[in-house]
Protein backbone atom coordinates (compact mmCIF):
# COMPACT_ATOMS: atom_id res chain seq x y z
CA UNK A 1 0.00 0.00 0.00
CA UNK A 2 1.14 3.48 -0.67
CA UNK A 3 2.77 5.38 2.05
CA UNK A 4 1.74 8.83 2.81
CA UNK A 5 4.25 10.50 0.09
CA UNK A 6 2.75 8.56 -2.29
CA UNK A 7 -1.02 9.34 -1.65
CA UNK A 8 0.11 13.23 -1.24
CA UNK A 9 2.21 12.95 -4.72
CA UNK A 10 -1.10 11.05 -6.42
CA UNK A 11 -3.72 13.54 -5.43
CA UNK A 12 -1.37 16.60 -6.75
CA UNK A 13 -1.31 14.96 -10.22
CA UNK A 14 0.23 16.79 -13.19
CA UNK A 15 0.26 20.13 -10.74
CA UNK A 16 3.14 21.68 -9.75
CA UNK A 17 4.34 21.31 -6.28
CA UNK A 18 4.87 25.32 -6.89
CA UNK A 19 1.15 25.83 -7.49
CA UNK A 20 -0.02 23.81 -5.02
CA UNK A 21 2.01 25.20 -2.08
CA UNK A 22 1.29 28.64 -3.32
CA UNK A 23 -2.24 27.48 -2.50
CA UNK A 24 -1.96 25.90 0.39
CA UNK A 25 0.30 28.96 1.79
CA UNK A 26 3.04 26.84 2.51
CA UNK A 27 6.61 27.05 0.97
CA UNK A 28 7.30 24.48 -1.84
CA UNK A 29 10.27 23.03 0.14
CA UNK A 30 7.66 21.69 2.82
CA UNK A 31 5.49 20.08 0.40
CA UNK A 32 8.36 18.77 -1.30
CA UNK A 33 9.65 17.35 2.15
CA UNK A 34 6.49 15.36 2.48
CA UNK A 35 5.97 13.92 -0.93
CA UNK A 36 9.66 12.28 0.13
CA UNK A 37 8.96 10.57 2.96
CA UNK A 38 10.86 13.56 4.84
CA UNK A 39 8.48 14.44 7.32
CA UNK A 40 4.96 13.61 8.33
CA UNK A 41 2.57 16.40 8.70
CA UNK A 42 0.54 17.17 11.44
CA UNK A 43 -1.89 19.52 13.11
CA UNK A 44 -3.03 22.45 11.12
CA UNK A 45 -0.71 21.73 7.71
CA UNK A 46 -2.68 18.04 7.60
CA UNK A 47 -5.79 19.51 7.73
CA UNK A 48 -4.90 21.78 5.16
CA UNK A 49 -3.75 18.86 2.74
CA UNK A 50 -6.52 16.98 3.57
CA UNK A 51 -9.15 20.41 3.25
CA UNK A 52 -7.30 21.24 -0.24
CA UNK A 53 -7.60 17.76 -2.03
CA UNK A 54 -11.36 17.07 -0.69
CA UNK A 55 -10.35 13.95 1.21
CA UNK A 56 -10.33 13.02 4.84
CA UNK A 57 -7.20 12.98 6.68
CA UNK A 58 -7.41 9.20 6.92
CA UNK A 59 -6.86 8.41 3.29
CA UNK A 60 -2.87 9.42 4.51
CA UNK A 61 -2.87 6.78 6.65
CA UNK A 62 -3.46 3.19 5.34
CA UNK A 63 -5.11 1.66 7.85
CA UNK A 64 -2.93 -1.43 10.40
CA UNK A 65 -4.42 -4.01 12.80
CA UNK A 66 -4.97 -2.09 15.98
CA UNK A 67 -2.55 -3.82 18.55
CA UNK A 68 -4.10 -4.90 22.11
CA UNK A 69 -3.12 -2.35 24.84
CA UNK A 70 -1.22 -4.50 27.57
CA UNK A 71 -3.81 -3.68 30.10
CA UNK A 72 -6.74 -4.73 27.66
CA UNK A 73 -5.13 -7.89 27.48
CA UNK A 74 -4.33 -8.45 31.05
CA UNK A 75 -7.96 -7.10 31.59
CA UNK A 76 -9.62 -9.83 29.30
CA UNK A 77 -7.27 -12.76 30.27
CA UNK A 78 -8.97 -12.58 33.90
CA UNK A 79 -12.01 -12.38 32.44
CA UNK A 80 -11.17 -15.98 30.99
CA UNK A 81 -9.53 -17.08 34.12
CA UNK A 82 -12.39 -16.12 36.60
CA UNK A 83 -15.18 -17.15 33.84
CA UNK A 84 -14.36 -20.54 32.15
CA UNK A 85 -17.45 -19.78 30.15
CA UNK A 86 -15.54 -17.11 28.54
CA UNK A 87 -12.53 -19.36 27.51
CA UNK A 88 -12.53 -18.57 23.50
CA UNK A 89 -13.02 -14.85 23.96
CA UNK A 90 -10.20 -12.74 21.79
CA UNK A 91 -7.92 -10.80 23.92
CA UNK A 92 -7.78 -7.43 22.55
CA UNK A 93 -9.50 -3.91 23.47
CA UNK A 94 -8.08 -0.67 22.62
CA UNK A 95 -8.92 1.47 26.28
CA UNK A 96 -9.25 0.41 29.98
CA UNK A 97 -12.84 -0.35 30.98
CA UNK A 98 -14.57 1.41 34.08
CA UNK A 99 -16.73 -1.72 36.34
CA UNK A 100 -20.22 -1.42 34.63
CA UNK A 101 -18.73 -1.45 31.03
CA UNK A 102 -17.01 -4.72 32.31
CA UNK A 103 -19.77 -6.06 33.29
CA UNK A 104 -21.34 -5.75 30.18
CA UNK A 105 -18.64 -7.03 28.12
CA UNK A 106 -18.44 -10.07 30.77
CA UNK A 107 -22.43 -10.82 30.47
CA UNK A 108 -21.99 -10.31 25.89
CA UNK A 109 -19.24 -12.54 25.83
CA UNK A 110 -21.39 -15.34 28.30
CA UNK A 111 -24.54 -14.96 25.91
CA UNK A 112 -22.24 -15.30 22.88
CA UNK A 113 -20.59 -18.39 24.29
CA UNK A 114 -23.76 -19.62 25.15
CA UNK A 115 -25.56 -19.38 21.74
CA UNK A 116 -22.24 -20.62 20.46
CA UNK A 117 -22.23 -24.09 22.75
CA UNK A 118 -25.99 -24.38 21.92
CA UNK A 119 -25.14 -24.43 18.24
CA UNK A 120 -22.51 -27.07 18.50
CA UNK A 121 -23.76 -30.60 17.16
CA UNK A 122 -23.76 -32.76 19.86
CA UNK A 123 -21.47 -36.03 20.04
CA UNK A 124 -23.22 -39.02 19.13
Amino acid sequence: MAHFGERLRLLRGQRSQKRVADELGIPPTTLSTLENQQNLPRGEILEKLANYFGVPVSYFFPSRPARPSKAATGYLLSIKRADPRSHGIATHSTQDLDEETRERVLEVIRKIKSAQASHKPQPK
